[in-house]
């Protein structure tokens, strides 16, 4: 993402299934280094918080977590190590699903962060979409926000192919009053309106979907050059990168 002449950068995104074995780990940070991205959106790490200095330091660079267990949850923001960034402030809960922020700074220009991993059950998933729109209200910068991750949840007839017949439910009637409400925008949807690019995958439920999305301020969309999905086969996953 380009957000003015003096602070570019790109941001990808990535639902990695956990990686706490090592060999797992180290191929999936080689993989992220390799795609030349500035900040990395992890999702179900699986980390504890024993494991966030031995990560750090293999990744080379700043890290920020909000934790899980060793079997589930946990998202995570990662800077390339190359680049240059001032962190401002950072949040995480003690969840390790629902959000790690940060807001960096450079030349004078902030931007927030905002990484999360949707629970699947409605229940957990209305605590915490209100956790979430606390935490936007409280903790972000909103004109200049980039809230992204595995959201569990599709919003459209379009979003889902196969499996039980798609149609609305409370949480994704209230994600769609979240975007309106803090005035965001799903910039893959309205960059490519025609695209059905699915980023989730069940071959045994013969069901595909897109449940993960970036929502940006409406103010940074002048200033996004890209948005694409790019197949990660392994994991029935798409990554996603905007810049």
């Amino acid at each position: 993402m380009q957000a003015n002449s003096q602070f570019k950068f790109e941001v990808f995104f990535l639902n990695v299934r956990g990686i706490r074995a090592q060999r797992k780990r180290t191929s999936i940070f080689s993989f992220l280094k390799d795609q030349n991205a500035n900040i990395y959106f992890l999702q179900e790490t699986y980390s504890e918080r024993s494991d966030e200095n031995i990560w750090k330091k293999q990744w080379g660079g700043k890290l920020f977590c909000s934790h899980g267990t060793k079997h589930s949850k946990g998202v995570c923001i990662l800077i390339n190590p190359t680049m240059q960034l001032q962190v401002d402030c950072r949040y995480s809960n003690s969840l390790g699903r629902v959000v790690v922020v940060i807001t960096i700074s450079r030349n004078g220009q902030k931007v927030t962060l905002c990484n999360i991993y949707a629970p699947n059950d409605q229940a957990n998933q209305l605590q915490f979409l209100q956790e979430l729109n606390n935490c936007i209200i409280d903790k972000t910068e909103l004109t200049s926000l980039i809230l992204g991750g595995d959201w569990n949840c599709t919003l459209t007839k379009k979003d889902k192919m196969g499996s039980a017949p798609w149609k609305p439910t409370t949480y994704s009637n209230l994600i769609s009053i979240t975007i309106e409400l803090f005035d965001l925008i799903d910039i893959q949807r309205v960059r490519h309106p025609k695209l059905r690019k699915f980023t989730y995958e069940s071959k045994s439920l013969r069901l595909k979907s897109i449940r993960d999305f970036f929502l940006i301020a409406k103010d940074l969309t002048v200033y996004i050059k890209k948005c694409e999905k790019r197949p990660i086969s392994t994991d029935f996953h798409f990554c996603n990168l905007a810049k």
